[in-house]
């Protein structure tokens, strides 16, 4: 399924904005996405703004459709020049004003429709699926309710098939797929129909390969590529790239149906039909890389298959090469596909140390995928569409029935009324039907809603999830400094023989301690677990000085059991570029776990060393241990490696997993060693 939606969405602005009707209010208004589109297509620099400006400075009324027609042209703008935040931003600016008007315009019609086609479109390549869809079948129920939507409502259609097939809902996304393609089919003028036609056609055929329909699927495909095999010039009016459009589509559908001959063992069939597919989107046009490179995962799965390992790691080879080649577009599916055949590789050659590490390699990133999509919501649309249709049939064939009977024995026993009879079933027949849509429109209006609502739930428990996970974190992150602000002050108290130089010290130590919490507090509230991601603000600081900070605040924590914190630090200053506040969070996290788990008494080693262009920082205690099979989950957040202190104190799992990220987000690396009853050593890596 390709990526065309800034190619359909132009053709869409610029099929939406016809001129309006004699009667429509806003007739002699200048649109000024018409005016700008062009010149934003051809410049995208800083420059091209202010030919936007100049047009709208030029009105001496800045009217709604002037001011409407402004956030829109910045939001076609902000696309180009992929900043899809701001286009959102500029979308939603335009739909306030829009709501506000008169939709039985066509002026406001059209900038309803691109407005929220725009936005669905933003929050779709995102992965946001719950709003891609409210915008999308925001625009459709106003299609549906409009006549003369060419160009309109088949995208409209097109797109919710989009997000219906990404959730794998396979029947329910071919229906919107085939009613896009009849709406292609019967709208005149469109410039590039035949690419619309093929494109639905090859997602239908996408949607029956998916449920192992494979007949459906091949006759779908077959359809779509003898499209491509005409003398058609509708896939572009200029004849050169008219001719590599078809060129390129024939290369995936190639692709597709050979997935389809592997399923049927036709397997040196498919081999051909593969390798088409890669030469023409790699090697000859390199306009759908992307797709080519699934081909090469499928390509040396069909080698597997056959027992032909040198030519499956040949693929393998070239698909590396296409994959580093293409890193500011990788290729996710690609990318994972790669890792797995390089385990069966590995598995097959019987090369044992190779096999694992790609196999780890392999479960991280898959890992990491499925994390990302467990943020889509889900749109489950089809059981509500199916029972509806069902009943809906079901009304109809009753009725068909009824009246059935009825005319055959009205022209029976009243053949000299035929005349009559025949003017009686025309009229009924066309109420009927004119009740039927009524019905129809008003069931689907139904599912609609419903869906929109379960989506809504859905967004609502996983926002309190999330919010009970912060919780955690917060509890957890400040336990630590705060532990450390009431010994110091509990000394500063209740020492009356203090002398001013520790009690000034111990004030500094609070202060800092406040500080930190303080922006711990901070940077909490806008965390985001799910990400995993740590924004860091680095400054030059002396790393000797700041774990020296560290080992000071938690020697009052570990004075509760009697445990000493020995710190061995670099014979001199060593400047590290970090964030010095994250860096200390980590610190201290390694350090309470250090004295969570060590007997009272103990002694807590920390040491730094200079090693290259790295500063390594070990935390080395005598104490419980840690069990092999607890190891590997210990730095997963919210893992199952909890376990009680010595002392019974309590875990939350979460201070390892911070203090990866952390590390991590300086590109460093954490680890550790560990034998059970023997104590642990935590090593932490960070580049100068």
């Amino acid at each position: 399924m390709r990526n065309s939606y800034l190619i359909i969405f132009c053709c869409l602005l610029t099929a939406c904005h016809n001129k309006a009707g004699n009667n429509d209010p806003v007739k002699d208004e200048p649109d000024l996405t018409v005016l700008t589109t062009r010149k934003f297509m051809l410049d995208r620099s800083p420059g091209a703004l202010h030919y936007l400006d100049s047009l709208y400075r030029a009105q001496k009324h800045k009217t709604p459709y002037l001011r409407a027609g402004r956030y829109m042209s910045l939001a076609n703008y902000s696309i180009y020049n992929s900043r899809a935040e701001k286009a959102i931003a500029y979308a939603d600016s335009a739909i306030a004003i829009i709501d506000k008007q008169d939709l039985s315009s066509v002026a406001w019609k059209n900038y309803y429709f691109s407005a929220h086609v725009l936005k669905g479109n933003r929050f779709f390549a995102k992965g946001n699926y719950a709003v891609a869809m409210d915008n999308f079948f925001k625009a459709k129920q106003l299609a549906d309710k409009t006549e003369n939507t060419c160009n309109i409502n088949d995208q409209i259609n097109n797109y919710i098939g989009l997000v219906l097939y990404k959730q794998k809902k396979y029947a329910v996304a071919r229906e919107y797929f085939k009613v896009a393609y009849e709406l292609i089919k019967t709208c005149p003028g469109d410039k590039y129909k035949a690419l619309g036609e093929q494109q639905q056609l090859d997602n239908v055929a996408l949607c029956f390969s998916k449920e192992d329909k494979r007949d459906s699927a091949l006759a779908w495909y077959h359809k779509a590529l003898r499209l491509t095999e005409t003398d058609s010039d509708k896939f572009n009016e200029d004849p050169t790239t008219n001719k590599v459009t078809k060129e390129i589509c024939r290369g995936v559908i190639s692709g597709n149906i050979a997935q389809i001959l592997v399923k049927e063992h036709k397997l040196d069939s498919a081999e051909l039909l593969f390798k088409r597919n890669i030469y023409i989107n790699s090697v000859l046009h390199k306009n759908e890389i992307g797709d080519a490179q699934l081909s090469e995962t499928y390509l040396a799965d069909l080698y597997d298959l056959k027992g032909e390992y040198p030519r499956m790691k040949q693929v393998l080879d070239e698909l590396r090469r296409s994959l580093d080649q293409q890193h500011s577009l990788h290729n996710q599916d690609a990318e994972l596909g790669w890792r797995r055949l390089m385990v069966e590789y590995d598995h097959k050659e019987n090369l044992q140390q190779e096999e694992f590490k790609y196999y780890k390699s392999y479960i991280n990133y898959k890992d990491s995928l499925d994390n990302e999509k467990r943020e889509s919501s889900e749109s489950d649309i089809s059981n509500e569409l199916k029972t509806r249709e069902q009943q809906l049939q079901i009304s109809l064939l009753q009725k068909d029935n009824q009246l059935g009977r009825l005319y055959l024995f009205i022209t029976i026993a009243l053949s000299v009324l035929a005349v009559c009879i025949g003017a009686l079933i025309y009229y009924y027949y066309r109420r009927g039907k004119k009740n039927i849509r009524v019905l129809t429109l008003l069931n689907r209006e139904v599912g609609e809603q419903k869906d929109q609502l379960e989506f809504a739930m859905g967004e609502l428990k996983k926002s309190n999830t999330d919010k009970q996970r912060i919780l955690k974190v917060v509890a957890h992150d400040l336990r630590n400094p705060i532990s450390g602000i009431s010994r110091l002050a509990s000394t500063v108290i209740d020492d009356d023989d203090i002398s001013p130089e520790d009690e000034l010290q111990s004030l500094k130590l609070i202060e800092s301690a406040s500080a930190n919490s303080l922006a711990l507090i901070n940077e909490l509230l806008d965390l985001e677990l799910d990400h995993n991601q740590v924004a860091l603000d680095k400054s030059p600081a002396d790393i000797n000085e700041t774990v020296k900070q560290c080992v000071a605040l938690m020697q009052l924590i570990a004075d509760e059991k009697n445990q000493n914190l020995q710190l061995t630090t670099l014979s001199k200053p060593l400047i590290v570029n970090m964030d010095s506040g994250r860096v200390e969070r980590m610190i201290n996290n390694l350090l309470s776990n250090a004295i969570k788990f060590s007997p009272s008494g103990e002694k807590i080693a920390i040491e730094l060393e200079h090693k290259g262009t790295m500063v390594q920082i070990s935390v080395r205690d005598k104490g419980i241990g840690i069990p092999p099979e607890v190891q590997s989950e210990l730095f997963d957040t919210f893992g199952a490696a909890r376990r009680k202190g010595t002392a019974g104190e309590k875990s939350f799992g979460l201070g390892l997993s911070i203090s990866k990220q952390i590390v991590e987000a300086h590109r460093g690396r954490i680890w550790v060693e560990s034998t059970p009853g023997s104590g642990s050593v935590f090593f932490v890596e960070l580049p100068l």
